[in-house]
């Protein structure tokens, strides 16, 4: 499993996670390989039982207690020969839900027809 993050700054532009306990460990999250390698995996086996590309968490639906000030949006997209990946966008509780998904199915279809064409 290989994780890549950016923008883990970005975080800081959210009044209600700037708390600077609040946001170390959201941040210290993002540094801890281990600790995302569990989201990431959360999601796709939940996409997989789910038959889903797409999951939300929202707040305590994370499981880790950092994160449970924040929601996740993932998209799972196929990469192909039975491997997948996922993407995700992590915001305050109260991001705008509909963009964010339509942001995620947008970049998940691409993302699925750049590798179907290989």
């Amino acid at each position: 499993l290989e994780i890549y993050t950016s923008g883990a700054t970005n975080i800081f532009k959210y009044p209600e996670l700037t708390d600077s306990g609040k946001a170390t460990d959201i941040i210290n999250t993002f540094e801890n390989k281990e600790e995302l390698e569990k989201i990431v995996s959360t999601s796709l086996s939940e996409n997989n039982a789910n038959k889903n590309e797409m999951q939300v968490y929202i707040g305590k639906e994370m499981s880790s207690p950092a994160m449970q000030d924040c929601s996740v949006v993932t998209a799972t997209y196929d990469l192909g020969d039975g491997m997948r990946g996922t993407i995700g966008i992590v915001g305050p509780k109260r991001m705008n839900y509909e963009k964010a998904m339509g942001t995620m199915k947008s970049l998940m279809n691409q993302l699925d027809e750049i590798y179907k064409k290989k």
